[in-house]
């Protein structure tokens, strides 16, 4: 089974991603960690900006399902695998060739996630609603090798709304979600 999380921004992708390899026993791959591996190697400094332009020159010169294809290289298929930071639709397609692949889109209210952002506090965050939303538009392109948030959104099998504050109750939600999904 390969459980992709894709979303939007502090829905709570890493959290569920997080509570089912711990509690199901399923090994998690990031696509952005395939980005910040490639960018290590090159000294570049893995700020939230760097990675998006990375990232898309990555999909540019290698194809936009690349990153999907490295984590896939590092699977052994007999696991069961959670894959986070899909953004682009050609990953979604990658993964998709594989047996057992399910795509969940994770999504909570905008005032709840732009409340998450806020007290995560990573560097480069935006400090606005109004910059927060600026953001999510950037990122949710429908073309070309850029993030697609909204395009992968719509691909998923499955929708996930994410907007209790009380990790109980989401990993309640979690594991009722993973029963009916077997």
């Amino acid at each position: 089974m390969i459980i992709g999380l894709t979303g939007s921004y502090c829905s709570g992708k890493d959290t569920i991603a997080e509570y089912i390899v711990r509690k199901h026993e399923y090994k998690h791959f990031s696509l952005s960690d395939v980005i910040r591996e490639i960018m290590k190697e090159k000294n570049i400094e893995p700020t939230r900006k760097n990675l998006i332009k990375f990232g898309t020159k990555l999909r540019e010169e290698n194809g936009n399902g690349v990153l999907a294809k490295k984590v896939l290289d590092k699977m052994d298929l007999n696991r069961k695998y959670c894959i986070t930071s899909i953004r682009h639709s050609d990953e979604i397609k990658e993964l998709g060739k594989k047996r057992n692949f399910i795509l969940i889109n994770v999504d909570a209210p905008r005032s709840i996630r732009f409340e998450r952002m806020q007290k995560r506090q990573r560097i480069g965050d935006p400090k606005t609603l109004e910059k927060f939303i600026e953001l999510e538009e950037k990122e949710s392109q429908s073309k070309g090798s850029c993030q697609q948030l909204k395009k992968t959104a719509d691909l998923a099998d499955i929708t996930f709304i994410n907007n209790s504050t009380d990790i109980t109750i989401l990993e309640v939600a979690i594991d009722d979600l993973l029963k009916n999904i077997k």
